[in-house]
């Protein structure tokens, strides 16, 4: 067979390799605080016979070995090799973990990895069974070669580094491998990718592109659905920390992933929530299952319910406002997620059992208190940060006509075109800042003013370039007309009888990076000057409201305003759990998104157990993190270059004219030909441990 690097004969057998394994007098303990053997990134380590000894810069160890309390890492298994920590563990299931995860993740798109990955397991198996003298390992090797030589994507081209390295230098451990005990391990794998690992809902974007190459948007769509039931609103306002770590970028640019996404849910043939309507009645929670109340019908709150009624948790939601969506709803103009398509996706709650009850506020219609008393056995608070913040220039009026939070600006917008009425606008609008919501409010306020001749100006103390705002939106907004006063710093709100007249500023220079890489500013003294103007939009951030808890909620906060919480998302008080905005601050829709279904999973374990869950999946993410284990590259040769699909917008002309929807989505051909330009980037890590890993499920590991 073509691909083998060398005939078995010329292989060291594990004598030769190893001395004789099985006659080494090893002195050690046998659970070991260090590497015991292995092969990583082609270099040899065997402590049994006092060889290879790595560093710190050859073997990640340190970063490797704990994995949850008490219990950890056996044996390690990736793309740069294999390591066992623990002679308990044979080399054999360490490598049975890995390959039997790879066989389910082939695609079956070409040969080599299709009956490798599956050759290479039923081997392992063997091996496993105490039968591993009857393997051709000679023919197991050939194959694993070819699979490395002619795979077509990071599945096939990576996965065999672990089973070459095994044969080439530990065989014996592989021949001689008893029989592994029934039900005294675990194992935990997790196929991954940058664009996986940069997405904080661990997404699993190759495979969702994958459907779409193949023509199933509705696979695609559900696919997503095993993490948020906002598929296409995420699709439309994500900020994508996806595509600032796909591969693609090193060839030309980055897949449009954050596009495709909303063209799997806008094509999937139904409206996502009608896939719940299908959903089988072992999926609905049972009467008796413990009940869980969720504050805040966010992107926090509604995907917290969503998994937990997954899990046949009941739920109960309790939202202050009339509707469902959070800031979603509230803090985002309909000309980039129309309220109408939102509503059909936060519905998915009630479509899987749970109950929302609106018009109902923390802190004014019930406390935390009240929650337990009522028979709840845990709380989630996503009550996101409904609080904007003035500039806190020194004798401000506050109270001036004219002088705006970006929050508030933008709520109150929301509920003039909820009701149907038009939001008073006149005069020039200063924004300041230059984050997604100083966009939304300098892009809205564009709108209200149109064809009355006024200007609209943005304030920001940084350049362009370090603006927190999705480039594409400055972009946008420069499109529309939008001025930009970058390296300006506000001074002082200029108020004449009660209200605004011009915003004074100043400018800025840029001064010498900081640690971290990010410049200073300082004022230029002399350069103050003004802009005349009736309004002043403070865009800068938002907070969380503490009036809504009270001293016997029990409820700690940090110095940032935010909820404490552990790693499990649980806070101060036991059974509370808080995510989303009203624990790490503002961020982003698809922050708040995993921030729920990570409580769900701890908020799962507690009600088992009574102690918040192990979260398995993110703790892998902090391991391959500190291993520095997934710097993928472009393979060799990398692929034809092909240009980035560009998504089509209403003209700026048009679209200030009115509050529809400015991006009009992928059209299929053009989907087609973005899905193709995934390489596929996987990468298959395995660990093994001796003890069960708790809190482990189908719905966690994906």
């Amino acid at each position: 067979m073509q691909g083998a690097e060398k005939p078995l004969e010329n292989v060291r057998d594990g004598r030769e390799a190893a001395g004789a394994h099985s006659n080494i007098k090893f002195q050690r303990t046998p659970c070991m605080d260090e590497l015991i053997y292995g092969v990583w990134n082609g270099r040899v380590h065997d402590y049994r016979r006092d060889f290879g000894h790595p560093t710190s810069d050859d073997v990640p160890v340190g970063a490797l070995q704990s994995f949850n309390p008490g219990n950890p890492v056996t044996g390690f298994a990736g793309p740069q090799g294999f390591l066992v920590f623990d002679l308990r563990v044979t080399l054999a299931e360490v490598l049975y973990s890995y390959y039997r995860k790879a066989r389910r993740l082939s695609c079956g798109r070409c040969t080599p990895c299709r009956a490798g990955t599956v050759l290479i397991a039923e081997a392992l198996e063997k091996a496993c069974n105490g039968e591993g003298e009857s393997v051709d390992w000679a023919y197991v090797r050939e194959v694993a070669a070819l699979m490395a030589e002619s795979s077509l994507c990071g599945i096939g081209l990576t996965t065999p580094a672990p089973i070459l390295g095994a044969i080439d230098h530990f065989l014996d451990d592989l021949r001689h491998a008893p029989a592994v005990p029934r039900g005294t391990r675990d194992h935990y794998e997790v196929a991954t990718a940058p664009c996986i690992e940069a997405c904080p809902a661990h997404v699993e974007v190759p495979r969702y592109i994958d459907y779409i190459r193949d023509g199933h948007p509705e696979l695609a769509t559900a696919v997503l659905l095993e993490h948020y039931p906002l598929v296409g609103s995420c699709g439309r306002v994500c900020v994508r920390p996806c595509e600032k770590a796909c591969v693609r970028g090193r060839v030309d640019a980055p897949v449009a992933i954050k596009d495709l996404k909303r063209f799997a849910s806008d094509h999937a043939g139904e409206a996502v929530v009608d896939f719940f309507e299908k959903a089988p009645s072992r999926d609905l929670p049972s009467p008796l299952a413990p009940s869980v109340a969720v504050v805040g019908a966010g992107p926090a709150g509604l995907n917290c319910a969503y998994h937990l009624l997954r899990r046949g948790v009941r739920v109960d939601v309790f939202e202050k406002e009339d509707h469902a969506g959070g800031m979603a709803r509230l803090g985002i103009p309909a000309y980039r997620l129309p309220n109408r398509f939102l509503e059909t996706e936060t519905d998915a709650v009630a479509r899987l059992g749970g109950r929302v009850h609106y018009g109902m506020a923390l802190g004014r219609d019930f406390s935390i208190g009240d929650l337990f008393r009522r028979g709840y056995r845990a709380v989630f608070l996503g009550l996101g940060c409904p609080e904007g913040q003035y500039l806190g220039l020194e004798g401000e009026a506050t109270d001036a006509k004219g002088y705006l939070k970006g929050l508030d600006f933008l709520l109150d917008l929301e509920r003039a075109q909820d009701e149907g009425r038009s939001m008073p606008l006149k005069g020039d609008v200063v924004v300041v800042g230059c984050g997604n919501v100083a966009m939304d409010c300098c892009r809205s306020a564009r709108r209200l003013l149109e064809g009355t001749g006024a200007r609209v100006v943005v304030s920001y103390r940084r350049t362009r370039e370090s603006a927190p705002a999705d480039p594409e939106e400055i972009e946008a907004a420069l499109e529309e007309g939008i001025d930009f006063e970058f390296l300006t710093a506000p001074v002082e709100v200029m108020v004449e009888a009660g209200e605004v007249v011009g915003l004074k500023l100043v400018r800025m220079t840029e001064g010498e990076p900081d640690a971290s890489g990010r410049r200073s500013v300082r004022p230029i003294p002399g350069s103050e000057f003004v802009i005349p103007c009736s309004t002043v939009v403070a865009a800068i951030g938002q907070k969380t409201d503490p009036s809504v808890f009270t001293p016997e909620d029990g409820i700690r906060f940090t110095r940032r305003g935010t909820i404490e919480v552990d790693a499990s998302l649980a806070t101060s008080r036991d059974g509370v759990f808080a995510g989303g905005d009203a624990a790490i601050g503002p961020t982003s829709l698809i922050r708040g998104l995993e921030e729920g279904e990570t409580a769900a999973a701890s908020i799962h374990e507690y009600l088992l157990t009574g102690v918040p869950g192990f979260l398995a999946r993110r703790r892998m993410s902090e391991m391959l993190r500190e291993g520095k284990l997934l710097d993928a590259e472009p393979p060799e040769p990398a692929p034809a270059t092909q240009p980035r699909a560009e998504i089509r917008h209403l003209d700026a002309s048009e679209r200030v004219k009115g509050w529809d929807e400015v991006e009009l989505g992928l059209d299929p051909d053009e989907a087609l030909e973005e899905a193709k330009r995934c390489m596929r980037c996987y990468r298959l890590f395995s660990l093994t441990t001796l003890r069960p890993i708790p809190g482990k499920s189908a719905l966690e590991e994906h």
